[in-house]
């Protein structure tokens, strides 16, 4: 009895083997490469939901740490009143009072001087009689530490015993009971009528100096005694 295989499966064994075994290697090797490429895309994914997290806790760290006292700054930078009212006594107890339409104060201004808009004096600096005097301009600044008054533009110095003076400029120590102003000033009064490049007030007006191109005009008391009177 022969022992050769039949024809018929000779040829199919053979095809059987070579076809089947190269197509189970590719199958691995693609699910292999499939693998890798999804846990690619899960490690991508994962990576950009972290720095979206992160992006966001900085953004939310920021804002709760600098970004609420930037707007608060912006809208209150100047203190700005209405109408004030500053009154306080010179080294001579003699009682002043600073009122003006506006007072603004710069918080970016390490000085401390406060702006006046329209601002006023009431200071009997004379201390002779019971109206006080008045100063009156468009603009000046206050230093409430060394007390000075700086007054500018169309300043009106009237003073309780019938003195006027009127200049671009004002200075008023009013510890010292004291005046000076360098620009020109026109004056007049119960005497006549002064106009000097300077002038300054001392001793609470007891004393008064013009300098520079001072022009003078007395008026003398021409009113003569009737007949019958004394000489």
């Amino acid at each position: 009895m022969s022992t050769s295989a039949t024809p018929g499966l000779e040829l199919l064994q053979p095809t059987m083997h070579g076809r089947w075994e190269p197509r189970r290697a590719l199958t691995l090797s693609a699910a292999r490469r499939r693998t890798a490429f999804v846990r690619l895309l899960r490690f991508i994914f994962l990576t950009a939901i972290a720095a979206i997290i992160a992006l966001l806790a900085v953004q939310l760290f920021l804002g709760a740490a600098g970004g609420a006292p930037a707007p608060s700054e912006a809208v209150s930078t100047d203190v700005r009143m209405v109408n004030p009212r500053i009154t306080g006594r010179d080294e001579h107890l003699t009682p002043y009072a600073l009122t003006a339409d506006v007072a603004v104060r710069r918080r970016d201004d390490s000085s401390g001087l406060t702006e006046l808009e329209r601002p006023r004096l009431d200071y009997d600096f004379l201390n002779t009689g019971t109206n006080a005097s008045e100063v009156l301009a468009q603009t000046g600044t206050f230093d409430p530490a060394t007390r000075i008054l700086d007054l500018f533009s169309d300043v009106n110095l009237n003073t309780d015993n019938g003195y006027s003076f009127s200049s671009q400029h004002a200075r008023i120590f009013l510890r010292e009971e004291r005046v000076s102003g360098e620009s020109p000033v026109t004056g007049s009064g119960p005497v006549g009528t002064i106009s000097a490049d300077r002038y300054e007030i001392h001793e609470g007006g007891n004393r008064v100096i013009f300098e520079g191109n001072v022009h003078a005009r007395i008026v003398q008391d021409r009113t003569a005694p009737s007949d019958g009177e004394d000489q």
